[in-house]
């Protein structure tokens, strides 16, 4: 995997380990980014905001005016970088012209970025929605990267990219598809790793103003190592939920579990005769994943489901 920001400075030692909170994929959770109370960057996600303290131009911005789905996207724009050094991984040269937003933690001591965030499985594809105000000849793009880590090193086992140079001046549903590497058909990711961009990352032409609005980021498509292999019959009702959910088999099942659009657990769920209903008043608004599994932990039926408030 390319790394698209390698900066050098005073302040911070870009590195690529550990964690922190998960990323919030709806741009409606925003935090102060590191020495500053004023600018801020969406939680689990970093952009050039951190270098605003050595003279970069603040890059991203809540969009609140026109967002597309709850009350805040993710607004960014190409600034020219200021007291930092961003290798362009495909040619010679620094990087001086910027705008981008990385999945991602800022840590301050020791001072980094943290790279990626968990997650577990093999979806097919990421979607969201985007709207873009390029200047001429620029281009924004979207990519992302699926790695596991093998014990020693962490092997990146699928990726993705998406770019376009056309003008939109309403949020459209894009996506892209993950290409996996033949060599890891049988592994799972553990991590993912998305980057927005309101400019060309590959070639020359990255033009200060280019802006590239952002929100509703998912997975989906999720395969694997534990595809269902068994016919069964699962109804579940309503969908899209917003108090509860109910789950009824039709053959003999134990638990269904509920992971969120990155492949976190949100919970286990026994079945009483084949069935049970879920409380989900408490769930965040959003796409969800579950499996219904028997007395051997096997998975009888996979799908999704969505909580909307």
């Amino acid at each position: 995997m390319k790394r698209i920001i390698l900066s050098a400075t005073a302040i911070f030692a870009f590195a690529f380990n550990g964690f922190a909170q998960a990323p919030d994929l709806m741009f409606e959770n925003w935090a102060n980014t590191p020495f500053s109370t004023t600018v801020q960057d969406p939680i689990g996600w970093a952009s050039l905001n951190a270098l605003t303290l050595v003279g970069t131009t603040q890059s991203v911005y809540k969009e609140m005016v026109a967002p597309n789905q709850g009350l805040i996207s993710a607004e960014i724009r190409t600034v020219k970088v200021t007291g930092a050094a961003i290798p362009n991984p495909y040619t010679t040269g620094n990087i001086d012209t910027a705008g981008i937003l990385v999945m991602g933690t800022i840590n301050i001591s020791p001072p980094g970025l943290a790279y990626g965030k968990p997650m577990s499985g093999r979806p097919s594809t990421l979607a969201w929605t985007s709207k873009y105000t390029p200047m001429s000849g620029d281009s924004a793009f979207v990519l992302a990267y699926l790695t596991h880590f093998n014990g020693a090193t962490r092997d990146t086992i699928a990726e993705g990219k998406y770019a376009t140079g056309a003008t939109t001046t309403t949020y459209t549903a894009n996506s892209l598809t993950m290409n996996y590497n033949a060599s890891f058909g049988t592994v799972w990711a553990d991590t993912m790793l998305v980057f927005a961009s309101s400019s060309v990352y590959n070639h020359p032409g990255a033009k200060i103003g280019s802006t590239f609005y952002i929100d509703a980021v998912s997975w989906s498509g999720f395969t694997g190592i534990n595809d269902v292999t068994k016919p069964s019959t699962i109804s579940i009702f309503p969908n899209p939920a917003s108090n509860y959910i109910s789950f009824t088999s039709s053959v003999n099942a134990e638990v269904v579990e509920v992971l969120d659009i990155i492949g976190r657990k949100v919970g286990a769920f026994s079945m009483i005769g084949n069935a049970v209903t879920i409380e989900t008043s408490s769930f965040a608004s959003g796409m969800y994943i579950y499996n219904v599994l028997n007395d051997k932990k096997e998975i009888l039926n996979r799908g999704k489901f969505e909580v909307t408030k």
